[in-house]
């Protein structure tokens, strides 16, 4: 309705109105008919006026026809009504008679009647007006709900973007458009049995196999096509060798996850929200994303009905990896239990060896199978008749007469496909050239000679002659040279590729101009012919003959010499960004098997020392591709070649290298597992290492890579054996009570049984345990190895950690939780009773080739009590047995009493070895029932671990040396050192005796050992030549004091600028204490003869020496102002002195261990922690120094506390007895307390306002609130220890051992403006919030100091520095 018939019913009521009301003061005894009309025509006026300013709004509203009727209706009525009532008519009259010839025109009836019909019209506008607003609002709301599912929709399909996704390898794909499907009237039996097929699924995976040319593509295509049609496509994958995306798994699930988000809304919907709850799904193995991206959202999308759903894989044998073909079978296999689809997969392939075991290994009921070669060849010829039938009509309608070809000679080619629709295609294809006769081709292809070319003699004489017409018919001798030529270059070297290059990329790789190509290449850093030279260079090198090679430049100062000395860097850079690392490393291993031993020194070593460079950093490499130029070089070892052929390739901001090993020790590399090794092994053929893990995960890693290659889930506890069986199954045992059985290249478990046969007892809870903190739980974790609760709520003492063993059976010889011994018989899939009832072990070493088992025994009751407990016998003294099952025999190895054995290890040739804590190792000879001593270490043995043959026996001491045993031979080998202080326990050596994997316990990984090299021992070319206690950096970061285990009593200081060092001989005693003055000019140093030294820092000279007879020191503390050093020892004694003079200026007793000295901010005032025990509570006593007053004293005080000094003196931080942090203002001695873990380390701001604390155990950072007690941030690092802590001047960082850790914006020209921040934070060196130089994990575990940019790592074996840029900006590494 237009807005101007609203307008006009008001212009025309008005004026009624105005007359009405003309009426009503000019005629009488008509007052109440006229107002009655007057108020009725007015109201309507109003309802159209609201219509009309609805109008004017808004040009999107829009009317319903019943309302435009009635507003038409309403006007015509008004302009009625307005003739009647018009007195212009008696105009004369009224001007001859006056008002007396006004008379009302209507009687009340009248009236009564227009009343009536006015308010329908109100009314009927008003319910209009309504409906239409309501509409309209619904409209909004549903532009609403349409803007949200657009913008759901937007969010979904951004969701999916971030799929890997291979449009090459859909059967409808651009690429694939022009490819053949089955013509009409071929395959006609065949395309009905898997429509058949399609439709039910009685099997739901179909597997169609035939050799190459057998047109089991072309089937695919068409199945694929029919069951598009049909909306009964879930989704296609068809591989291909020659494309890059579709030539391997990588991108095989999620173009599967893209197509059947394609199916249903609702498979989107579920598919995004899996991508969204997992978000690096994709960056996870085929098993996970298979699970989350496929079964999860079909699992859960409920249809009408239950929906049948087809995948197609086609080429699976063109997957590269038979690992990954493995796998996707295995995974098949689980649509067989999706409830609300009715899911199959159709797949062809080759019938290759690892396709063929792969079905046989699936169920019969499963799947069906068909061979194309099964099909009767009359069938198959007559398709082939038919295909050529076609094609040849086509010829002949345009080019030949009728009649041609010959029945004959069609016969003749369908006998010479033998089977093969690829020849009869490629026959077609030659014979339709237009530039060419088809009847003389025709011709050539049936004289061709088919001399002794076996089963491919047709396909190779008609290939020949095809070349053959292609390069020389009609061409003169120059051109044919030319073409020839040209083609050895172009075909030969497609011929010879390993991967599908474009013509451009190939055409860049030769070195030639493109020709009527496009230069637009995929990546203007790595363009395709440089990433295929990176992926294949020596696979060219390698495919050459061997005298050849030189030639190509595999020779001292060749072409591959000059690659490693220039480019080498480069390359492992472009390695790492195509995700190629791992293959980085098998090529240059492979290079490396290709040097003659004799010749060529030069470059052997070259390639030697880079397979060690990049072993070593290969994981490093594959995260931070620009670590390469950084970590990898800064810690390779000084007389590594590549590092010192890329030394100006260093980082600039490094000031100061750290001091590093002259050459490459034995540990080949490290790999990082972030939890506790609990187990490990090597397979029976040494490809792959497993770990299993405390977090329940069992890990499985390339041998010769390091590279992960898969995640076996599934134990929800410790996994604390891991073995591999005869079949290549992998066994597992673990403390939530089961066995499982894996596949372990495909991560299938086949097999889970309960282990648990403890009696249950009730789970006593507390309100302790119930509120344990998440902190607390897992810091706990280790110690939640010694119990285990069940399910029901039941919990039960853990009598021993499961363990089992092969037995020569191939069974299972499993110790189960409550310590008995069973065991499982592989083929008949059954758990024994207990095959020692009365006797319970603690640990199953092994088991001996003729089937005995060698234990541990245990006393311990089903309570977990001990039957020597009350008795005084030696609970340590537990026994080695030797069990016999088929005898029922039990043997005791005696050992000597004083014996304590730490580790144990069991041969294949009947020999048990030993390790005593005293460091020997004892061999106990079985058969002969007779000991040997193989061997001392220092130190007490902390693993051991045999060969598989036995002949190798590798031991580890916490004297921190490896070594290698010939047990024949009875001689030793020194592999290398390690860290002595971390528990290495678990020691496997490989299948070939050549390598070892060893635990390392906390640090959460495992190292692999070359063990075939000797005695290489590689020390670091440090200034120190035994193992370095203690580190302590000075206050201002100049000098640096250790303290190594040569005699005890060595002290050598080092200038962190200058390298310059000093040896202190002064002392005669163990060294128990050293400090540095606040300005770094005296060190003070303390033996255990109870005298104190102070050093000239600058020149190594003693000065004054404080004592003797001081007591046992355990504590030296200089003030900030250095004019007072503090001095407590055993016997609670603090003395405080003049450094200066050595004068006592006083002293004050305290309970029996002077435990810490803190002293306030002026120096006035001395705090001192003191205990009777280390591990007892302790007590505080605050001193004021100048009147040696005690000003406040408290013995609720935790073990091991820390304290700290307001800066105004007047409130004391520590920890409190209930493990409480305390801060305590000490003048009026009131306290404030809140719940918190203990910290090692505490420090007020300078405004007293906030406080920080360093946790160890938690490796964190905690600020609070002084005033509420309230905790204001958490800053956490992964490995470190937070051992000393204090705020900046400007309060916006913490100066902590790790450097410094930002807790605030800095406010404009701060000190954080003018120099770089740099702190250590798990893995990294970080400036700022960019990640610089990655530690290697010898460095990241090791105590540490830092100032000011200089960084001290104390190891095991020496200590390292990073001297890091201060001055101004750092340029990035990233």
């Amino acid at each position: 309705m237009e807005p101007g018939t609203a307008i006009a019913i008001g212009q025309v009521s008005a004026k009624v109105v105005s007359i009405i009301w003309k009426y009503y003061s000019d005629v009488k005894d008509a007052e109440s008919n006229i107002t009655f009309l007057a108020n009725e025509i007015q109201d309507f006026r109003n309802v159209v006026q609201s219509l009309q300013d609805l109008l004017q709004r808004s040009s999107k509203v829009s009317v319903s026809a019943a309302l435009e009727t009635t507003i038409t209706q309403a006007l015509t009525d008004i302009n009625s009504l307005e003739t009647k009532l018009d007195p212009g008519t008696r105009a004369k009259a009224m001007r001859r008679l006056g008002k007396r010839a006004l008379k009302w025109p209507f009687t009340k009836k009248e009236v009564d009647e227009w009343v009536v019909r006015f308010q329908r019209f109100k009314a009927t506008v008003n319910l209009a007006l309504n409906t239409d607003q309501t509409s309209l609002i619904l409209d909004v709301d549903e532009n609403i709900t349409q803007m949200k599912q657009h913008h759901d929709v937007i969010d979904r399909d951004q969701r999916l973007a971030k799929l890997p996704f291979a449009a090459d390898a859909s059967f409808n794909s651009y690429h694939r458009q022009y490819e053949a499907h089955c013509i009409e009237n071929t395959r006609v039996k065949l395309l009905q049995d898997l429509q058949t097929w399609g439709a039910s699924h009685q099997r739901p995976i179909y597997w169609l196999s035939g050799m190459a040319g057998t047109g089991k593509s072309t089937i695919a295509r068409t199945l694929a096509a029919r069951l598009k049609s049909s909306k009964t496509l879930g989704g296609s994958f068809f591989f291909s060798r020659s494309s890059g995306e579709a030539n391997n798994a990588v991108n095989f699930v999620g173009t599967l996850a893209h197509h059947l988000a394609n199916v249903s809304p609702l498979f989107k919907e579920s598919i995004c929200e899996a991508i969204s709850v997992h978000g690096d799904v994709t960056r996870q193995g085929l098993r996970n994303q298979w699970k989350e991206l496929i079964v999860g959202p079909l699992s859960k999308v409920r249809l009408s009905g239950r929906p049948t759903l087809s995948i197609v894989v086609d080429a699976l044998d063109e997957c590269r990896s038979d690992d990954d073909i493995r796998l996707l079978l295995q995974l098949f296999v689980e649509v067989k239990d999706l409830t609300l689809i009715n899911m199959g997969i159709f797949v062809t392939s080759r019938p290759e060896l690892v396709i063929r075991l792969g079905f046989e290994d699936i169920p019969e009921i499963t799947h069906q199978k068909l061979d194309l070669r099964d099909i009767p060849r009359h069938l198959v010829d007559h398709d082939i008749s038919v295909l050529l039938k076609r094609e040849f009509d086509r010829i002949r309608r345009e080019r030949r007469p009728p009649g041609w070809p010959s029945e004959q000679d069609l016969q003749s080619l369908v006998q010479r496909s033998n089977g093969l629709f690829i020849y009869a295609v490629t026959v077609c294809r030659y014979i339709i050239n237009p530039d060419w006769d088809p009847e003389e081709r025709l011709s050539e292809i049936l004289d061709s000679n088919l001399a002794d070319g076996g089963d491919t003699a047709e396909l190779d004489a008609m290939y020949m002659q095809v070349l053959s017409s292609a390069l020389l018919d009609g061409r003169g001798e120059k051109d044919i040279t030319r073409l020839c030529d040209r083609f050895k270059q172009v075909v030969g070297s497609i011929v010879t590729l390993f991967d599908e290059l474009s013509a451009s990329a190939l055409a860049g790789l030769l070195c030639s101009p493109p020709q009527d190509v496009d230069k637009k290449t995929l990546d203007t850093r790595l363009p395709p012919h440089v990433r295929y030279a990176c992926n294949y260079w020596l696979d060219h090198l390698a495919g050459a003959r061997p005298d050849s090679r030189m030639q190509l430049g595999l020779r001292d100062d060749g072409k591959v010499h000059v690659f490693f000395k220039k480019s080498f860097l480069y390359w492992l850079e472009a390695m790492s960004l195509l995700g190629k690392m791992s293959h980085a490393v098998l090529m240059i291993t492979q290079l490396t098997s290709m040097l003659d031993i004799g010749n060529n020194h030069s470059l052997r070593a070259m390639v030697e020392d880079a397979s060690r460079f990049i072993l070593s950093n290969r994981a490093l490499i594959e995260e931070a591709p620009l670590q390469a130029y950084a970590s990898a070089l800064v810690f390779a070892p000084s007389e590594s070649l590549i590092r010192n052929c890329y030394l100006d390739q260093q980082p600039s901001w490094l000031n100061q290298h750290p001091t590093v090993e002259r050459r490459w020790g034995n540990c080949i590399q490290t790999v990082n597992l972030f939890n506790w090794v609990s187990s490990h092994a090597f397979s029976s053929d040494g490809k792959y290492i497993v770990a299993g893990l405390d977090n329940g995960e069992i890990k499985l890693f390339d041998a010769a890579t390091g590279a992960l290659h898969s995640t076996l889930e599934g134990h929800s506890g410790e996994v604390t054996t891991t073995t591999f069986m005869r079949n290549g199954s992998l066994a597992s045992v673990s403390k939530d009570g089961t066995l499982r059985l894996w596949e372990p290249v495909t991560g299938v478990n086949r097999r889970t049984m309960d282990i648990d046969f403890r009696v249950r007892k009730e789970l006593k809870s507390s309100h302790d345990s119930e509120n344990r903190t998440s902190d607390d739980a897992q810091s706990s974790a280790r110690s939640r190895s010694s119990s285990s609760t069940s399910s029901s709520g039941t919990s039960s003492q853990l009598l021993a950690e499961p363990t089992l063993s092969v037995v020569p059976s191939g069974d299972l010889a499993i110790l189960c939780l409550d310590g008995r011994l069973r065991i499982w018989s592989s083929e008949k899939d059954f758990l024994s009773d207990p095959i020692f009832p009365d006797i319970r072990s603690s640990h199953l070493y092994g088991c001996l080739p003729q089937g005995t088992l060698v234990i541990r025994s245990s006393d311990e009751d089903e309570s977990g009590s001990s039957a020597s407990e009350g008795s005084g016998e030696d609970e340590s003294a537990a026994e080695l047995l030797l069990l016999d099952s088929t005898r029922a025999a039990v043997e005791r190895i005696e050992l000597d009493r004083l014996d304590i054995f730490d580790q144990v290890a069991v041969s294949s040739t009947n020999i048990v070895a030993i390790g005593l804590q005293g460091g020997r190792i004892m061999l106990y000879h079985v058969v002969a029932r007779s000991f040997s001593e193989l061997g001392v270490h220092a130190a007490s043995v902390c693993g051991l671990g045999f060969s598989p043959d036995g002949s190798i026996l590798i031991s580890m001491g916490s004297d921190s040396k490896i070594r290698s045993w010939d047990i024949k031979k009875q001689v030793q080998s020194l592999i290398g050192s390690w860290d002595w202080s971390v528990k290495y326990d678990l020691v496997a050596v490989s299948p070939d005796n050549k390598q070892a994997v060893i635990s390392q316990g906390h640090s959460h990984s495992i190292q692999i050992w070359d063990i075939s090299l000797g005695a290489t021992e590689n020390h670091p070319d440090l200034p120190q030549v035994a193992a370095v206690y203690w580190i302590n950096l000075s206050p201002c970061g100049k000098y640096l004091a250790t303290k190594t285990g040569e005699g005890d009593s060595v002290i050598l200081l080092h200038d962190t600028k200058t390298t310059a060092e000093f040896i202190l001989l002064d002392h005669h005693d163990y060294v128990c204490e050293m400090a540095f003055s606040s300005d770094d000019g005296l060190l003070a140093s303390a033996s255990s003869d109870g005298i104190i030294r102070l050093w000239n820092t600058s020149t190594g000279v003693a000065g004054v020496m404080l004592g003797p007879e001081l007591g046992s020191l355990t504590v030296l503390v200089f003030s900030p102002d250095g004019k007072n050093l503090a001095s407590g020892n055993q016997s609670g004694e603090v003395r405080i002195w003049d450094p200066e003079n050595g004068d006592l200026q006083c002293a004050f007793e305290h309970k029996e261990w002077i435990q810490d000295i803190t002293f306030s901010v002026d120096g006035k005032q001395v705090a001192v922690v003191s205990t009777v025990s280390m591990d007892e509570s302790c007590s505080i006593d605050l001193w004021d120094i100048g009147m040696q007053q005690l000003l406040y004293h408290t013995d609720d005080v935790g073990i091991y506390t820390s304290i700290a000094l307001s800066y105004d003196s007047k409130n004391i931080a520590y920890t409190s007895s209930n493990g409480h942090l305390v801060i305590c203002n000490t003048q009026i001695n009131k306290q404030r307390s809140i719940a918190i873990s203990d910290f090692d380390a505490v420090a007020f701001s300078k405004d007293d306002k906030l406080l920080a604390t360093g946790h160890n155990h938690r490796s964190k950072i905690q600020l609070w609130s002084t005033d509420t007690l309230q905790r204001t941030h958490v800053i956490h690092d992964r490995h470190h220890y937070i051992s000393r802590l204090s705020f900046t001047p400007d309060g916006t960082f913490l100066d902590a051992n790790i450097g410094l850790v930002q807790i605030a914006e800095p406010e404009v020209e701060s000190f954080a403006d003018s120099r770089s921040v740099w702190r250590c934070h798990g893995d990294w060196m970080m400036e700022g919030s960019r990640k610089m130089l990655w530690l290697p994990h010898d460095w990241r575990d090791a105590d540490m100091k830092h100032y000011n940019g200089v960084f001290v790592f104390r190891k095991s074996l020496g200590f390292g520095f990073l001297d890091l840029t201060q001055g101004g900006p750092v340029p990035g590494i990233e």
